[in-house]
């Protein structure tokens, strides 16, 4: 059995579909600066669909130069990944990222200039809960509404989980 076979597996990382393509718009909403958070989640779970989150979370590794045709092969999947997040930025942020070599140090860059908290964004969100009110919307409306503002709030404060792997209280590994 030839080693490039497994990559016919849909189940592989390194498995290429054919609607697999460089121009896929794989989120809604292309990354600007105000909205990292949102962005970041949504592009995760699309690269969690196509089996390419590990490109950029670190668990697909590129493989050594004698590999010859599994080098080959991530390096398809990983410039398909660095043209999907290209596609998904403003332009201004894309050309700041487009000359990195693969799609783990694009992520990198962007989740160090982006994921900090935005004390001005919070500032906003907070004041937009304090000032909604319900006026002619419905009660379900009302809520929905609400409770967005509430997750935006709540995503633009929440603390990372532990990724050292320790043990934590409940004597299990922090999953990440």
């Amino acid at each position: 059995m030839a080693s490039h076979s497994k990559w016919k597996s849909p189940n592989h990382p390194l498995y290429l579909h054919h609607s697999d393509q460089p121009g896929a718009i794989l989120v809604p909403q292309p990354l600007v600066e105000d909205n990292y958070n949102t962005w970041v989640q949504s592009m995760s779970m699309a690269l969690t669909v196509k089996n390419k989150l590990g490109f950029v979370d670190r668990t697909i590794n590129k493989p050594s130069e004698d590999k010859f045709e599994e080098l080959q092969q991530w390096n398809r999947c990983n410039n398909l990944v660095k043209t999907w997040l290209l596609g998904s930025m403003s332009k201004e942020i894309s050309g700041s990222v487009i000359n990195y070599k693969d799609a783990r140090q694009m992520w990198t860059d962007l989740q160090e200039r982006f994921s900090h908290v935005n004390i001005v964004q919070l500032f906003h969100v907070e004041n937009e809960i304090h000032d909604c009110v319900q006026s002619n919307m419905s009660v379900s409306s009302y809520f929905t509404k609400l409770k967005s503002l509430w997750d935006e709030r709540d995503t633009l404060c929440s603390i990372p989980a532990c990724s050292c792997g320790t043990k934590n209280e409940m004597n299990s590994y922090v999953e990440t």
